[in-house]
């Protein structure tokens, strides 16, 4: 084992805690975007990263590299609350344009 061994594995490291944190920080500003284009202010937003409070529906059909928030969000129109989960990512790498978000509301059709 060399010198630079221990050094090429801890900039390993951090490129990857890097990369996952950007990957991150572009989600939830499509989040933002995408609220803003949708009429709506969001409240609360948190990650899911606990796969059993997913629907099975969605559990089944979301990548590893796409993004669940459970969101509540003022909408501006009708004037009330509403809940309810935003796929972000696209299906394949994860990427985070604004034709990859799909929103599941709670209590409707």
């Amino acid at each position: 084992m060399t010198r630079t061994t221990p050094l090429l594995f801890s900039l390993l490291i951090v490129g990857v805690v890097w990369l996952s944190w950007r990957h991150y920080q572009n989600a939830r500003a499509l989040l933002r975007d995408w609220a803003a284009a949708s009429g709506l202010r969001i409240l609360h937003a948190k990650s899911n990263t606990f796969w059993l409070s997913v629907p099975l529906s969605m559990w089944l059909t979301t990548s590893k590299y796409q993004m669940i928030f459970r969101i509540s969000a003022y909408d501006e129109s009708s004037h009330r609350i509403r809940t309810g989960l935003v796929r972000l990512g696209t299906p394949i790498w994860g990427i985070m344009n604004r034709d990859a978000v799909d929103v599941f509301w709670d209590n409707e059709s």
